[in-house]
């Protein structure tokens, strides 16, 4: 019986994240809290694809997945696919941009050519035995793992612990996004790698001025100087 029960869990580790994806909204409920999503209700939305086409359907971004979701016909909650082909999403007055396999950023303002964008997700917070890199352990007197697969994240595999209670944060991370559509997270190398031309003017900038990068209105500062180099 152990034997048994060691081979299914074994085989819920190695899902693949395809799967976890497909599930319905029932299924995850469990793992997330109830205020995972950033608007109260699914929200008749627009997904506008490179091509000028769009369809509207029932959508909400959620903070654990960082990603929008939809209803689809069969009334299952899932995340949107095939995002290359997505040129942005609208949905209660809120632009969102699309990367594959990074889920959806939420743009702020232009300035220029360069927008400023965020992606605001859950994360686990708390003691070493219970953050988002715990990697996969086992009681060497058990059968049964102590900690399990959850998601697969560009490579990186992320585990819960099965053991204690999971405590999330709500987090904010702060991205450009340059004239080729390609996402940097804000920090002084994606500045000067973006504004290359403008790299001595905007090193003294820095140099004076100790911008917090986790504050969105310095953030604005620093942008609004960028652009008008």
């Amino acid at each position: 019986m152990k034997s048994l029960l060691f081979l299914f869990l074994f085989i819920v580790a190695l899902s693949s994240p395809s799967d976890a994806l497909s599930e319905n909204e029932g299924c995850r409920e469990r793992m997330y809290p109830m205020d995972k999503y950033q608007f109260a209700d699914f929200g008749e939305g627009r997904v506008y694809f490179r091509d000028g086409k769009f369809t509207s359907a029932k959508l909400n971004y959620n903070y654990a997945q960082g990603a929008i979701e939809f209803i689809s016909p069969a009334k299952d909650t899932l995340i949107l696919t095939n995002k290359t082909r997505i040129d942005y999403i609208a949905l209660n007055g809120t632009i969102f941009y699309s990367q594959p396999d990074q889920g959806e950023f939420e743009f702020i303002e232009r300035f220029g050519e360069v927008s400023l964008a965020k992606k605001t997700h859950l994360t686990l917070k708390g003691n070493k035995a219970n953050n988002t890199e715990q990697r996969y352990t086992s009681n060497p007197e058990s059968m049964i793992p102590t900690s399990l697969l959850i998601t697969n994240q560009a490579g990186e595999f992320r585990w819960q612990n099965t053991v204690s209670k999971p405590n999330y944060k709500v987090k904010t991370d702060y991205y450009l996004i340059d004239q080729n559509h390609r996402l940097h997270p804000v920090k002084k190398s994606s500045l000067l790698k973006i504004y290359g031309k403008q790299r001595s003017s905007l090193s003294e900038y820095l140099r004076k001025v100790h911008v917090d990068f986790n504050d969105v209105a310095q953030l604005k500062e620093l942008l609004q100087f960028c652009s008008s180099l």
